[in-house]
């Protein structure tokens, strides 16, 4: 087996695996973590985290740390299919394949962007001046292109199996 399939068999299962159980920890809290991530005012943010309570948020707090690696491990095989084996060849003519390659490496980074701005804001003292509020719409921005990012991936994913 090529070193690179290996890497990306590797990076696959770390996502799939730290996906798994982010569900699995994350469903208690109501609304869902994704209605967080996509508010973009401090009202907004602070409607979700009243709602989750304190220990809502410790318990979004917490997972924190294996989302840093599901960014990682997603970022990585995004970039090792698309750079490293030939299944998206079929969209050679329709796009750039080095944008593809760095489109789900670019939606890890707005991810651990995201998360560096919800780490400070669901923390003691967050907040408190009119300009933090820029902060909140960051950290939306963020979250949305994050998951335009993985959309529109999903979207090349299917359109190249398609093409097979």
């Amino acid at each position: 087996m090529q070193p690179t399939t290996t890497s990306l068999k590797l990076a696959v299962v770390v996502s799939v695996l730290c996906l798994c159980a982010l569900a699995v920890y994350l469903a208690p809290l109501q609304p869902s973590v994704v209605a967080l991530q996509l508010t973009f005012t401090p009202d907004a943010f602070a409607r979700v985290l009243q709602a989750w309570g304190p220990e809502g948020v410790q318990r979004f707090r917490h997972h924190l740390p294996i989302d840093g690696l599901l960014l990682w491990s997603y970022g990585a095989a995004g970039y090792l299919a698309v750079a490293r084996t030939r299944f998206f060849e079929p969209l050679k003519s329709l796009l750039p394949m080095h944008g593809l390659a760095l489109l789900l490496p670019a939606a890890a980074a707005f991810d651990a962007a995201e998360n560096l701005l919800h780490w400070v804001l669901t923390g003691a003292g967050a907040g408190g001046t009119p300009a933090s509020a820029a902060w909140y719409l960051a950290a939306g921005i963020c979250a949305s292109l994050k998951w335009a990012g993985i959309a529109v991936f999903a979207f090349a994913t299917v359109l190249a199996w398609r093409r097979r």
